[in-house]
């Protein structure tokens, strides 16, 4: 596609992003003129998701912010930035985001709070003058820079070396690397004063030896499927709140029976008086447990139970917060998919969206998660083998989770929803996740 000439207009700049005017001397700079400029758009209007990046002590650094290519060839990240979806995703956290040459070339990073980002820059941006230059600038005004799928060069005085004077870290790929070299470039690259970044770790084992060999950020599966421990055993909570649970979910058991396992949990109870005082009931006077479950209601019961016993796990570590903010998030998502034409159970959705993450927050076999609740078979199919009428659902939410924007659309079609739908729906469902999960407080679950 042709492109317009770029044209040098040293009056006060004005920011091909926000539009805000720049009056800064160093601002003096070329303004892109290669198009239209989009309007301010709203977050649904974009195919992104964010991945934790986490520390040595398993805390959460930063987001990755992953970018599906638009449609019309305008820059996803000027958009997320546009629309404000960028600030709300990274969560006051820094978002590491993968840059292209030619986001550099037309200055897109210029305009966000340099503490706010980590540009990941890949090899394919190249390291001739124009790219150090932009990648040097960009460093001086204190944004991180990461060299991405670093490799060391087997020449002196190759390119590369002189965009890593710039850069504050590496990353590398464990796929792509021998693990007999990890030790001695982890270890040239420290020397440097430069802080390695180890991507893809798929397991605790790999995990375990990239912190022996000196990484100090971590990313990959590891942290959302964790291994199942020896043994592990539910937190006394979690078993409670899955039993009643599985009472609550009968419809033959009686609001009595209810009544009486609630009242010989004191955890239970005080929780479930939180709910019914919350301002979206507006309960008062509360008289009895039986009054504060007509209040709440069985299905609100239900939901509370769900999410009472994923959060259980809450503070152990910053990787169990992040997987349990990620195991709510992932049952709204799924509980927003019931559509008229799937005839699915909305509250059945939600279940099964939470239960999808529970053996990685449990560290337990999912065939022994699922020996603790009564679900029905269908939602048993689909958490163990993703068959049967709710499979689909479950595909979509995985799918756009990693990023697969094809094969989420493509399940997207096949219960009926369009796929241009799934950016609103991900936007809603990390919001809302975030108001059921504070800092620093576990989740109480809100009736709605």
């Amino acid at each position: 596609m042709s492109r317009t000439p770029v044209h040098v207009d040293r009056s006060p700049r004005v920011s091909p992003i926000t539009g805000f005017r720049d009056c800064s001397p160093e601002h003096h700079r070329p303004i892109l003129t290669s198009g239209p400029l989009h309007p301010p758009v709203t977050m649904s209007d974009i195919f992104l998701v964010r991945q934790p990046v986490f520390d040595r002590t398993d805390t959460a650094v930063g987001y990755e912010l992953r970018f599906r290519p638009t449609d019309d060839g305008s820059d996803p990240f000027a958009r997320s930035y546009m629309s404000g979806s960028f600030e709300f995703l990274r969560s006051g956290l820094p978002a590491w985001v993968r840059c292209t040459r030619q986001q550099l070339t037309d200055r897109i990073f210029d305009t966000p709070d340099p503490r706010a980002l980590v540009l990941l820059v890949p090899p394919e941006v190249g390291a001739d003058a124009e790219m150090v230059t932009a990648i040097a600038d960009l460093a001086r005004r204190g944004v991180r820079v990461v060299l991405d799928e670093f490799e060391l060069p087997k020449t002196l005085g190759a390119p590369i070396l002189q965009m890593l004077q710039h850069a504050s870290m590496v990353r590398i790929d464990l796929r792509c690397q021998e693990p007999s070299v990890l030790g001695a470039m982890v270890s040239a690259l420290k020397r440097q004063n430069k802080k390695v970044v180890a991507d893809h770790v798929i397991d605790a084992k790999l995990h375990k030896a990239c912190l022996q060999l000196g990484f100090e950020i971590f990313q990959g599966p590891h942290f959302s499927r964790p291994e199942p421990l020896p043994a592990a055993e539910l937190p006394t909570s979690t078993a409670a709140a899955l039993r009643l649970l599985g009472l609550a979910r009968d419809p033959n058991t009686p609001e009595r029976e209810l009544e009486r396992v609630i009242s010989a949990d004191p955890g239970i109870t005080y929780q479930l008086l939180r709910i019914v005082n919350s301002a979206a009931l507006g309960g008062r006077g509360i008289t009895s447990i039986s009054h504060a479950l007509r209040l709440v209601g069985r299905n609100n019961v239900i939901r509370w139970l769900a999410l009472a016993s994923a959060t259980s796990r809450t503070g152990k570590r910053g990787a169990d917060d992040e997987l349990i903010r990620q195991t709510v998030q992932r049952a709204r998502f799924c509980e927003q998919l019931a559509l008229p034409r799937t005839g699915l159970d909305k509250g059945t959705l939600f279940l099964m969206g939470l239960f999808s993450l529970l053996d990685a927050v449990f560290r337990m076999p999912m065939s022994e998660v699922l020996e603790r609740v009564n679900l029905a078979d269908d939602v048993k199919q689909a958490l163990l083998d993703r068959s049967g009428p709710y499979a689909d659902p479950l595909v979509i939410v995985e799918s756009y989770e990693l990023g697969l924007w094809e094969s989420a659309g493509e399940a997207a079609s096949r219960i009926g929803l369009d796929p241009a739908k799934l950016p609103g729906i991900y936007a809603e469902c990390v919001q809302w996740a975030t108001e059921q999960m504070p800092t620093g407080s576990p989740a109480v679950a809100k009736a709605s």
